[in-house]
């Protein structure tokens, strides 16, 4: 399951539409485009079971160490509990992120805070019990936070949702009316593929727009959101706290199906601070401003950690006796390293679903196994070509920036 089977925080749902986040061969047929992980994980184990290869998943394996081997061309593996695979080629699929470790900056004051401080990717059922009737500060402005504070305002007794720089989240309908239309009107067959491509089409036609008109783009996202909280929040309020300081998709945004991020707001059930934070405290946060955010539970939803080994996770690599280290090496095509032999992995898109990628990658790395059985090839590895015309590009985004330091080029 992954993600799917990882996090437990209240509310953890796609952040992509269902019909290209889901799989290609496997279309999602609900007219609900973003899915709650439940749903998911329903969706994975239907598509598993269908496919039958269940039977071909080691599963509760954690491998410790693979180190590939140019006197047999295979890579060798070992597990914590000392069992031993080896093979041909290796495929991985591990993300991006670091399961063990999320990105939890260092707030000065954090050991005088009386109350709980959790990080979403450490949430236990104790968590959701902690929330009835609390006092709830929320840090964070992402995906993860437009997600919990929804779903807790109900529980919690108020919510402050503090961010040191807004984002845009743009409301939309729980139900896809066309896709509702084609599921009742149209075979299904025909119906999962319209609400595919339409998807598709859509979302990059949209990506576009915001890349080439980024003011109009910006003006029409910024209407819609004013729209959800002009009831209760004056324009300078929501210049405030609800102005990115970059152009839409410059930064991945967030989806907030029925508009849910914005209710709670108009309710008075939650509220938004942004600004930078000073430090903790024993009653809550004292921002820089001078303000106190009085608190029970601090949700720190600070982002997520990238692999520091990218993208072998927590393996340890290494080629003909030389550890893996990932700075040292390219990225070719999205899904090969340089001078890693017999490996490719998935890196999915940034800027639309990540499954449409991980789509791409995977019918190319069949195509690359079928010519090297064709031409009864042993090993393949990408070099940097003496000439040097390698393309070099920087990642954006607050996670990247705040993580990436001695990731690969």
């Amino acid at each position: 399951g992954g993600t799917w089977d990882f996090f437990k925080y209240p509310g953890i749902r796609s952040d992509s539409d269902m019909y290209t986040f889901g799989f290609s061969w496997k279309i999602w047929k609900s007219a609900k485009p973003i899915a709650p992980a439940k749903d998911i994980l329903e969706y994975l184990n239907e598509a598993a079971e269908e496919q039958g290869i269940l039977k071909k998943i080691n599963f509760n394996t954690d491998i410790a160490s693979a180190s590939w081997e140019s006197e047999d061309n295979q890579w060798h593996l070992t597990s914590t509990s000392g069992k031993q695979y080896s093979c041909n080629m290796l495929f991985g699929c591990s993300g991006y992120y670091s399961y063990e470790t999320p990105f939890e900056p260092a707030f000065p004051g954090k050991e005088t805070f009386s109350g709980t401080i959790v990080h979403p990717q450490r949430w236990t059922a104790e968590h959701d019990d902690l929330m009835v009737g609390a006092k709830v500060a929320l840090i964070g402005s992402g995906a993860t936070a437009v997600t919990i504070l929804p779903n807790i305002s109900d529980s919690a007794s108020h919510v402050t949702l503090i961010q040191r720089t807004p984002t845009y989240i743009a409301g939309r309908p729980e139900i896809d009316p066309i896709a509702q239309f084609c599921n009742n009107w149209l075979p299904s067959s025909i119906a999962v593929k319209i609400n595919r491509w339409k998807a598709v089409i859509l979302g990059s036609l949209f990506y576009q727009y915001c890349m080439r008109y980024p003011e109009s783009a910006k003006k029409r996202i910024m209407a819609g959101m004013f729209d959800q909280v002009k009831s209760v929040m004056s324009e300078d309020e929501f210049e405030k706290h609800f102005t990115p300081p970059y152009n839409p998709w410059e930064q991945r945004f967030c989806l907030a199906p029925g508009a849910d991020f914005f209710a709670p707001i108009r309710e008075g059930k939650a509220n938004i601070i942004t600004g930078h934070i000073d430090t903790f405290n024993e009653k809550g946060i004292k921002m820089k401003d001078g303000s106190q955010i009085d608190a029970d539970v601090i949700i720190s939803a600070t982002g997520l950690t990238m692999q520091q080994n990218f993208p072998f996770s927590t393996i340890k690599v290494s080629i003909d006796g030389t550890p893996y280290k990932a700075a040292d090496h390219l990225m070719y095509n999205a899904m090969m390293l340089s001078d890693v032999p017999n490996f490719a992995f998935v890196f999915g898109y940034t800027n639309a679903s990540w499954t449409l990628k991980a789509d791409i990658a995977a019918c190319h790395f069949t195509k690359l196994l079928n010519h090297m059985r064709r031409n009864k090839l042993t090993k393949v590895v990408p070099k940097e070509g003496a000439e040097g015309k390698v393309i070099r590009e920087h990642f954006t985004g607050g996670l990247l920036l705040d993580t990436l330091h001695g990731q690969k080029r």
